[in-house]
């Protein structure tokens, strides 16, 4: 069972309508509607009925959508303790114009070693043109990187 479909009969429930669930998920009303029909189709089950022009919850759907709830409380539970059990470590490096690393960095990087201690953060002020040619050309080595303890 795709728990993408699953996530897309608790979103309809939740907005009231296909529509507003297609543009809460980022996808088409008519990916929407796919799915759902694959649902139903693999639980044997009508979710939806159209009345006039509204589409509503059958009671097989309401019946079984605690249970649906429950099964994305799982997930999510079961990601955030994957996620959880290791901490990164290694080395991030990072190359940046100067007015980003001087004004917008220092709050991101703060807060990066603050959930990642372990890792060694590496930075480098270029020139925009140089970092572009440098990845362009998929060069790893970019010159002297200024190291950042876990202190900053």
């Amino acid at each position: 069972m795709d728990l993408r479909r699953l996530i897309t009969l608790k979103t309809i429930v939740e907005e009231g309508s296909f529509a507003r669930a297609a543009s809460k998920l980022c996808c088409t009303q008519s990916t929407v509607t796919f799915q759902i029909k694959q649902l139903e189709r693999e639980l044997s089950i009508i979710l939806f009925e159209k009345i006039g022009r509204r589409m509503v919850m059958t009671s097989a759907a309401r019946n079984i959508l605690p249970h649906i709830h429950e099964m994305i409380r799982v997930m999510s539970n079961l990601r955030q303790v994957a996620n959880d059990s290791e901490s990164p470590s290694g080395e991030l490096r990072i190359a940046s114009g100067e007015t980003l690393l001087a004004y917008k960095m220092p709050g991101v990087l703060k807060l990066f070693k603050q959930r990642a201690p372990q890792v060694h953060l590496s930075l480098q002020s270029l020139n925009c043109y140089k970092i572009r040619d440098s990845l362009l050309a998929d060069q790893t080595d970019l010159g002297i990187f200024y190291r950042v303890g876990n202190d900053s």
